[in-house]
């Protein structure tokens, strides 16, 4: 395998090893060179791109599946329930009571056979895996659809923090009890927030803009642990221990905002300015 790798060029062995590196099982001396080589050509962005577009990928991936009418269709396909009872009520009175037994064993596999072909078309048509939810690549794409689309994707816009706190307290099988918020202050005013439902995770989502320009900031909190998250050098503001990360238009800073649920502030800003705004909003 090493022999194989050494063979490659910068460039095939850059994109070759782009998803074990997304996934951090690439060795540590292997990493290095993709990192190396992807700051020589200046790719440092292609990892956090292709990321993107994959969490893009699995959230589309996850819609993909046969409801319950398209299940029942194929069922009837074999034999609709009427036709079955007609004919196993013709065979009985055809035969009398001394065919009974051997009606009741076709019967069994008749019924056997029907299950093994709603079984192999559920296999086969029935709905994926749910992909595990990739907090970084979603929310960064999150965050760019947002910043795009203002208005239209927040499901309560608002200026008043109470009503904020009072729908995220009031919502449905959030997952998790959520933090009363605190004004940012400074230059940030509250557009709203939404909550985003992945299916395997929902999402309590804030947007402030900024007072005397088009600036965005996201905060996204929702049930997880911040070790789900790869690995960054981590830092500390008052006590709130977060790690960094960024891509090529947005700063991340993310912490555990309270025992089970994880936080996530998206912004044009440094971190540590990020995560002084986020001891501000969400606090310890």
């Amino acid at each position: 395998m090493a022999q194989k790798i050494a063979a490659l060029s910068d460039e095939e062995f850059l994109y070759g090893y782009l998803s074990e590196y997304l996934d951090e099982t690439l060795p540590a001396d292997q990493r290095k060179r993709f990192e190396d080589v992807a700051q020589r050509l200046k790719l440092d962005g292609l990892a956090t791109d292709y990321g993107i577009r994959r969490g893009r990928l699995q959230i589309e991936a996850q819609r993909l599946y046969l409801d319950e009418k398209h299940m029942r269709d194929i069922h009837d396909l074999v034999e609709d329930d009427a036709a079955r009872a007609n004919h196993e009520a013709h065979d009985i009175d055809d035969v009398g009571r001394s065919e009974l037994t051997g009606n009741a064993v076709r019967f069994v596999v008749l019924i056997g056979f029907l299950g093994l072909m709603i079984f192999g078309a559920y296999k086969f048509f029935g709905p994926e895996k749910k992909a595990p939810f990739k907090a970084l690549d979603s929310l960064i794409y999150e965050a760019i659809v947002m910043s795009e689309d203002t208005e239209g994707r927040l499901d309560f816009p608002t200026d008043k923090l109470d009503e904020l706190n009072t729908y995220f307290k009031r919502y449905p099988e959030l997952g998790f009890a959520p933090k009363t918020m605190r004004e940012p202050g400074g230059d940030w005013e509250l557009n709203g927030g939404t909550v985003i439902d992945y299916e395997v995770a929902k999402i309590m989502t804030v947007q402030f803009n900024g007072k005397n320009n088009r600036e965005k900031l996201y905060l996204f909190l929702w049930d997880g642990k911040l070790e789900q998250l790869p690995k960054s050098e981590p830092g500390n503001f008052e006590g709130l221990v977060y790690q960094t990360y960024a891509s090529d238009k947005w700063n991340i800073v993310a912490w555990q905002a309270a025992p089970g649920v994880t936080g996530m502030m998206v912004g044009h800003r440094g971190a540590k300015e990020l995560a002084e705004l986020a001891f501000k909003v969400v606090g310890l």
